[in-house]
């Protein structure tokens, strides 16, 4: 989290975990592609003929299934920008060669919630916490994952001085039931 001249700004990216799962999937995307590439310079060279075209749908098919969960899981981060002059709140999920940016009042959100986001039955040391902007509208804006529930906490003490929203610490508490 950087802040200068009144915006926050928020980089998401995935964990190391998550990026080196991301390289076989990847990889095998560039391998195929690498073979779609040689069969479609054989259409055009005329080697190749009709017959392969089936072939060549179902290696088109099996290069997206396997290059674009590769480059997401490797290349993929959010960015969220919190302006506190304009009042807005920027979310940009970022995928190197395509953004897509959503903005969003800061006066939608009216706490910041640190959030037990899952744990193992029997682990006590498995565990995630997530920093949210919370909206009454059930909409809220991730803002910071953590493995450490001391670091979620620090996290969302220096974005509520930040902010200025207050700081709601609902990491061992049950949530509230829908009805």
């Amino acid at each position: 989290m950087t802040e200068a001249a009144g915006q926050v700004r928020i980089v998401l990216g995935g964990g190391g975990a998550a990026r080196l799962f991301g390289v076989p999937f990847l990889l095998a995307g560039v391998w195929l592609g690498y073979h779609l590439v040689l069969g479609l310079m054989s259409f055009v060279n005329g080697t190749s003929g009709v017959e392969m075209i089936p072939g060549t749908i179902l290696l088109i098919v099996m290069t997206a299934a396997f290059f674009l969960p590769g480059w997401m899981l490797v290349a993929a981060r959010a960015v969220v920008e919190i302006d506190r002059a304009r009042g807005t709140v920027k979310v940009g999920r970022d995928l190197r060669f395509y953004q897509h940016r959503q903005e969003r009042r800061l006066s939608e959100f009216s706490v910041i919630e640190i959030d037990l986001l899952s744990t193992a039955p029997n682990k006590r040391n498995s565990r995630a916490f997530q920093v949210e902007l919370a909206a009454e509208s059930r909409k809220n804006q991730v803002v910071g994952l953590f493995d450490d529930g001391e670091a979620a906490l620090k996290h969302g003490q220096q974005l509520s001085a930040l902010v200025g929203l207050p700081l709601v610490d609902r990491r061992f508490t049950e949530p509230p039931a829908d009805e």
